[in-house]
């Protein structure tokens, strides 16, 4: 398994080891993702309250994915990427002047600032598009998922103790924000000055009019669209509200659930630095149902033990699906247009899931386990779309390794 590991990673480019190691320090700030939720529904919001403000901050910042996605073609991304932890960091801090003040305004405005940062998201898919090699792409993406697993192993369930054990009060855990906003901050002054430049393209208007958008873009950005209803439905608020039905502490639960979540991963990933590509509709077919299995999990456990199942369940799918879901979906989109589509397509996905935090917790608000029953009837139609093209697509694999043995 090492030596797999190894074998990949000396392949890779400067830019992409540089960047999975920026993603890998990334993730300890991203405890912040759960800890805001939490923080939500501990300091007197309901789940459906909750859901209302997170949708009226998305409706707001949602415009900003379609411009981005304009601009991509013809900008640097490391500046983007920059900018993402810069204003997330900016969110951090109101987030929690709000919660100390009890202040909702100041909530929605951390919520909207964190979502203005979230429209700038593609630029992580224009970057991974250029600084991943095509031929073994689905490799890169599997060590890109491997290291920051390894540091959400690491890191998730010591940040949860502390914050909920030996803290155990919610003035530590409202004012542990600040730390998660210096943090941010300082990754973003590194994002300028470690991650390397893949240059500016100076691309002609004409050529930003894509006269045939392809079939099987199309199909997968469906397939895109429909998880993302699946995903929004089993969102961190929906996931914290489940806990604080379920678990005598909360937000130890759901660091535990997290680290939970990065143990399959780290075990399964490596496996897929050995398959070749030909087995990609197997594994893509493996990972979804484990998906849905792990959202019934959640929809019907009543102990934090079966949620805890679900969540290893829900990580080995991912592991599983996210490498091969990419290669395909960056197969169907030309070269030229990646920045336009996948920030067309993150635009229209924003639209589509304005609402969907409101609906969730409304749904939750009936009952805490609904919305991932849902999810897991959404996840099967997700799949049959993504399977439609990943077939085509990696069966030409099979038939160029026919045609090598041939004598």
């Amino acid at each position: 398994m090492l030596r797999d590991i190894a074998k990949w990673w000396s392949r890779l480019p400067v830019a992409a080891k540089r960047y999975i190691v920026f993603q890998a320090l990334t993730v300890p700030v991203l405890f912040a993702w759960i800890l805001v939720p939490y923080l939500m529904l501990a300091t007197g919001l309901s789940v459906a309250e909750a859901g209302i403000v997170l949708t009226a901050a998305s409706a707001i910042a949602t415009v900003v994915n379609a411009i981005v996605g304009r601009v991509l073609d013809r900008a640097e991304p490391v500046v983007f990427i920059a900018v993402i932890s810069l204003v997330e960091g900016v969110a951090y801090f109101i987030y929690m002047y709000g919660f100390l003040a009890n202040i909702l305004l100041l909530i929605v405005v951390a919520a909207v600032v964190e979502r203005l940062a979230r429209g700038f998201y593609p630029v992580f898919k224009v970057y991974e598009y250029d600084v991943y090699p095509q031929e073994f792409r689905e490799k890169a993406f599997a060590l890109h998922n491997l290291i920051p697993y390894l540091a959400q192993l690491a890191t998730y369930p010591l940040i949860g103790y502390v914050l909920a054990v030996l803290s155990d009060s919610l003035y530590a855990q409202i004012t542990s924000l600040g730390m998660f906003a210096l943090a941010s901050t300082a990754l973003g002054f590194l994002a300028l000055a470690w991650l390397p430049r893949i240059g500016v393209r100076r691309i002609k208007v004409s050529q930003l009019l894509l006269r045939r958008i392809p079939e099987a873009f199309i199909k997968m950005s469906l397939a895109i669209m429909v998880f993302g209803v699946a995903f929004e439905l089993c969102q961190p608020l929906v996931v914290a509200n489940l806990f604080v039905e379920i678990a005598g502490n909360p937000l130890l639960g759901l660091a535990y659930y997290e680290a939970f979540a990065a143990l399959p991963a780290v075990i399964v990933l490596p496996l897929i630095l050995r398959d070749n590509r030909r087995y990609g509709v197997l594994l893509l077919v493996s990972g979804m149902g484990l998906i849905a299995l792990a959202d019934l999990l959640l929809g019907f456990s009543y102990k934090v033990e079966i949620a805890l199942l679900a969540a290893m369940a829900a990580s080995a799918g991912y592991a599983l699906v996210d490498p091969f879901f990419t290669d395909v979906l960056f197969s169907t989109i030309p070269k030229e247009y990646r920045g336009s589509l996948l920030g067309s397509l993150a635009a229209v996905r924003g639209l589509i899931g304005i609402a969907m935090p409101a609906i969730a917790g409304f749904i939750a608000e009936i009952n805490a386990h609904l919305p991932f029953i849902l999810a897991a009837i959404i996840v099967t139609f997700a799949a049959g779309l993504t399977l439609s093209v990943a077939k085509p697509y990696y069966r030409s694999f099979n038939i160029a390794d026919i045609e090598l043995a041939k004598p």
